[in-house]
């Protein structure tokens, strides 16, 4: 391939490839934690496709979708390639404003036939893939499948139906497009192959907005026999007899906002079992004997010092030089920047940015430190990228462990009485030789899955990388409303199916195909029990009739915001959609239709109204209110009173960011038969939020004190994300 220069290296993550796909319980206790893939990019002198090769077969792939961008507005990168796979991509995107909106694009193309392997995009026009969307998700479906169509060797595909990828669409702003995701995996006997896949993402307006494809050839590739696996009863028996659960605290990701719940899961240690020998699949290969979990072993009994307490800027950058030093013959290091931020935490960040370089190129990265303590929460040694060295004789396991151990002790100390030692065995890389263990956080005496310390050991036992994320949890959910462990695992034996796959596993250069039954639960590869209601978490394939709402003129939009977990109905069969909605409920609709449905408490500290303490059951949402000017702080905010068509117009307007033109009051005549009673206050609100259809009058009149029934505000809710996505305000709400 010749040489290669390693400018403007980019980190990046994808998760090790195991063979099948391990649900999140079982990724989690087998510590199968992500490694990174170093971007290399590839010399001017080696480059061979020009902007003109790639935009001919964009247009190829999309003969119409975009006419509107001219050649000249695409732009190219050079080619790049990763140290685990040598293949050259070839980067193309756009980005410009179309009718006061921006719109963009971006594309990858791999190997020497430019095969589209991921693309993104964002369209100006989405207001059909607002609600009511133009295209069901049925529909969608048939849009995906034809676009799949347009790839080589594609005819044995399958839509996945296990759940993986499971698009999540509840908490989702109503404002913001709905998206549909599916999920196709080649076949090979008919079988999936389990670690690949290409997915497709469709807006309900039917355009194609995003696809990756993650395949490979398996031309050269043997695969086990069908002829000779085991029965799946057989396995079935066999995974139920090792099945244990335990109780962990689980961090959801499915929206923007992270939420935190009480799960039970299981803690089994393998992935699955080989359809032939009956081995137990696990992280880093096939066992006879069964994989446990080890029990939870905090790092330090005692809380440690930290590391060093209020550090400077310039202390940070000393540090950053010890730590980055190399011999001077091997490449020449220089600190960038060191710049300071805030987390998602509220604490201090110092973001040392640096770059080596060496020979014909150079690379560059950055790492984090905590100002507070002095201790590296993020990093990734770059020095093996231009360092050449023997592995014959790699670190074990066990040196590597007590490697990592003595890095945190040295890098991180305080965080170490809050975390336990792994539970579950380290990801072995076997292109680096590396060892990735993962520390999970305990809360309650229960492991805490999404948030863990990682740490990278290479095979000299030097420190790879480190990388903590403590989240900031104010309110975790109690353990004494749980179901009985018992009845948790009752209810996973009796869930408990197998799908079959082919599984490649992580070892270089192997081009076998094993046979593997994976564990599913309700049908998905992905599931846990909540442990408060005993329900799954994600019901996939769920054909069972769910109860609606009845309603003369507001069902659709009734029934819309109960799917959306926006409106939060325990009866259905027995609500009263005309029941009058009180502020405080009527609030809560109202941000959840606008934001990700999370509010939290924040920090306690801040209480607009002497009513409404951090304690209050709507504490964060009324706290929320007030950061997005909806309400404004007082003595007391009356949450049980019923709302007024008055008040639901004053909401709706400053939601819209519009108060500074309805305070005009003189300038707007309302024409309602009852427009001499309506306070003067309210006039400009009162006719910006008729006149832009957000509250029908009620025969010419508008009852401006008239209580606000569920079903009207439904009606207005919907109405209301409409106008938010057609103006463009949203932005400002995701919180």
């Amino acid at each position: 391939m010749g040489k290669f220069k390693n400018l403007g290296i980019i980190l990046t993550t994808t998760a090790f490839s195991v063979g099948v796909l391990a649900p999140i319980s079982q990724a989690s206790a087998n510590a199968k934690e992500p490694s990174e893939r170093i971007e290399i990019q590839l010399a001017a002198s080696e480059i061979k496709v020009t902007k003109s090769m790639l935009i001919k077969k964009l247009r190829a792939l999309f003969p119409e979708e975009f006419n509107f961008v001219a050649d000249n507005e695409f732009n190219s990168g050079g080619g790049h390639f990763y140290r685990e796979d040598t293949t050259v991509r070839y980067d193309l995107n756009f980005h410009k404003t179309v009718n006061g909106k921006d719109v963009y694009g971006g594309f990858t193309f791999k190997g020497e036939d430019l095969e589209l392997e991921n693309f993104h995009y964002q369209p100006a026009d989405i207001a059909e893939a607002v609600y009511p969307a133009k295209y069901l998700e049925n529909e969608a479906k048939k849009i995906a499948q034809d676009f799949l169509k347009k790839f080589e060797n594609t005819e044995n595909y399958k839509l996945r139906d296990d759940g993986f990828n499971y698009n999540m669409q509840i908490n989702r702003p109503l404002s913001q497009p709905i998206t549909y995701s599916f999920v196709y995996s080649p076949t090979y006997n008919n079988v999936l192959i389990g670690d690949q896949s290409i997915s497709i993402e469709v807006l309900a307006n039917g355009e194609i907005t995003g696809m990756y494809r993650n395949t490979e050839s398996i031309s050269k590739a043997t695969f086990d026999s069908l002829n000779q696996k085991k029965s799946e009863e057989e396995i079935v028996a066999q995974v139920r007899d090792n099945l244990a659960v335990e109780l962990r605290y689980y961090v959801d990701y499915s929206t923007d906002q992270r939420k935190m719940k009480l799960v039970y899961m299981p803690v089994t240690g393998f992935n699955g079992v080989h359809a032939l020998t009956g081995q137990w699949q696990t992280t880093n290969g096939f066992s006879a004997q069964v994989p446990k979990t080890k029990s939870a072993e905090k790092i330090s009994s005692q809380p440690l010092p930290p590391r060093k307490s209020g550090m400077t800027a310039a202390e940070a950058e000393e540090l950053a030089k010890t730590l980055l030093k190399v011999d001077e013959d091997k490449a020449k290091l220089t600190i960038e920047m060191v710049d300071e931020r805030e987390n998602d935490n509220g604490e201090t960040i110092y973001t040392i940015n640096y770059t080596y370089m060496y020979n014909n190129g150079g690379s560059g990265s950055s790492f984090e430190i905590n100002k507070a303590t002095g201790e590296i929460v993020q990093y990734h040694d770059l020095k093996r990228d231009f360092t050449n060295t023997d592995k014959t004789n790699s670190i074990s396991k066990e040196a590597a462990l007590a490697k990592a151990v003595d890095y945190l002790k040295q890098w991180a100390p305080s965080y170490l009485h809050e975390y336990s030692m792994p539970i579950g065995d380290p990801v072995y890389d076997e292109y680096s030789k590396d060892y990735y263990f993962s520390f999970p956080r305990i809360v309650n005496g229960i492991a805490v899955v999404g948030d863990e310390i990682n740490v990278g050991v290479g095979y000299d036992g030097s420190l790879r990388s480190l990388f903590i994320n403590k989240l900031k949890i104010d309110n975790w959910p109690s353990v004494g409303q749980v179901i009985p462990v018992d009845k948790a695992k009752e209810a996973y034996s009796k869930a408990l199916t197998l799908q079959l796959q082919y599984a490649k596993q992580d070892t270089e250069g192997k081009q076998h195909y094993d046979l593997v039954y994976a564990p599913t639960y309700n049908g998905s590869l992905e599931n846990q029990i909540d442990a408060i209601s005993g329900e799954w978490l994600y019901q996939v394939g769920d054909t069972k009739e769910k109860p609606v709402i009845s309603h003369p003129t507001a069902a659709n939009e009734l029934n819309y915001l109960v799917n959306q977990n926006v409106l939060e109905v325990k009866d259905l069969a027995n609500f009263n959609a005309d029941a009058a909605v009180t502020k405080g409920e009527a609030l809560k609709i109202l941000l959840k239709s606008l934001t990700y449905g999370y509010f939290g408490n924040g920090d306690g500290e801040k209480q607009s109204f002497n009513n409404i303490d951090k304690n209050h059951p709507l504490y964060g949402v009324v706290e929320q209110a007030v950061k997005m000017g909806v309400l404004q702080p007082a003595n007391q905010f009356a949450l049980d009173e019923t709302l007024t068509r008055q008040d639901l117009a004053v909401w709706t307007v400053k939601i819209l960011q519009l108060e500074n033109v309805a305070k005009y009051k003189d300038i707007y005549k309302l024409n309602f038969a009852d427009a001499t009673s309506i306070d003067p206050a309210y006039t400009g609100y009162i006719a910006l939020a008729s006149g832009m259809g957000l509250i029908d009058a009620q025969q010419n009149n508008f009852n401006a004190t008239k209580s606000v029934s569920y079903a009207d505000l439904a009606v207005s809710t919907v109405r209301l994300a409409k106008a938010i996505q057609e103006s463009n305000v949203d932005r400002n709400f995701y919180y």
